[in-house]
């Protein structure tokens, strides 16, 4: 008795024995009363066997829906990896990140406002003192980009990512933590600085272009094509920051707007996109799921067939 009681206090104290005993005992319970009950009209064998063909081709059902939606059993997610943090592009490490020139932002701005006046209240429809970047100003107007030498043939082959870009966002929340406390503790925190511009090249976008004023064939063509392409190109992105003046905050007001402190470099963050494998473990699953519900079937199958041939002689 006291040993029984020793081991049931173990379990019960244990939260990782208890629960790993928990999914055990259901599984036993559950998948043995259906074994048990099919095994009373089919034999023990064949019973075992059509248990574990309902089992796999179940589980090798949930694994497809896994590995379509990248849920349930996942792996790595993609995400921008950073690779150099460089204060002068022209002396990056990375041969790519040399390509894109250097543009100087609020020049640049204040050039394509003074001929497109009407993009202001576009990007600051309330009047709020605020700094305009080159990426709101393509976002409120594309064809300010060919106009003012801002495409991606005039940026070395860079594309200039606008605010509502997704990728932006991904990129600069991993440029956020390189740069913190958590990071190479360039800056205290995110109100130090401000993300000047970013852009992006490479990637399906520039392996597989789609043609000018693309039709809709052209584009489903497009996505089954990149889809079916095992291998990833490279991929880069470049968030720019650069450091703000400090400013006090008077009590119960306002933030206010941050400005850029231009006697402080403009610091690029260089990263490449490392697709991952989400969802390699959910089609690794599926995949074993698979072989062993069509191994059984076809076991079964052929168990059928020998029986059958045995009545056939009798």
């Amino acid at each position: 008795m006291h040993v029984i009681s020793t081991v049931l206090g173990f379990i019960s104290w244990n939260p990782e024995i208890r629960n790993v005993l928990s999914v055990l005992i259901g599984i036993i319970v559950l998948m043995g009363s259906v074994i048990l009950i099919v095994s009373t009209n089919t034999g023990p064998r064949t019973g075992m066997l059509v248990g574990l063909a309902c089992l796999f081709g179940w589980m090798t059902l949930m694994g497809t829906t896994w590995w379509i939606y990248g849920i349930g059993l996942k792996g790595t997610a993609p995400k921008w990896k950073v690779v150099e943090i460089s204060y002068d592009l022209q002396q990056a490490a990375q041969p790519r990140a040399r390509t894109l020139p250097e543009l100087d932002d609020q020049a640049k701005v204040a050039e394509i406002l003074a001929s497109r006046s009407d993009l202001i209240k576009k990007v600051n429809p309330e009047g709020k003192d605020k700094v305009i970047s080159i990426s709101e100003l393509v976002e409120a107007d594309p064809s300010i980009e060919a106009q003012f030498g801002l495409s991606a043939k005039d940026l070395g082959g860079w594309h200039i990512l606008v605010p509502s870009d997704k990728q932006r966002g991904d990129a600069q929340a991993s440029a956020d933590a390189v740069l913190g406390p958590d990071g190479k503790k360039i800056f205290a925190d995110t109100t130090q600085y401000k993300v000047v511009e970013a852009f992006d090249t490479g990637g399906k976008q520039d392996a597989y272009p789609l043609p000018s004023n693309p039709q809709w064939y052209q584009r489903a063509f497009n996505r089954i094509e990149t889809t079916f392409h095992i291998s990833q190109p490279e991929h880069y992105a470049i968030v720019q920051v650069q450091a703000v003046i400090p400013q006090e905050t008077p009590p119960g007001g306002t933030p206010p707007t941050p400005k850029f402190d231009t006697s402080q470099p403009v610091i690029s963050v260089i990263m490449i996109r490392d697709v991952g494998n989400l969802r390699f473990p959910s089609f690794l699953f599926t995949f074993v799921c698979g072989t062993l519900f069509a191994l059984t079937c076809w076991t079964l199958h052929r168990r059928d067939k020998l029986i059958a041939l045995n009545r056939a002689a009798v």
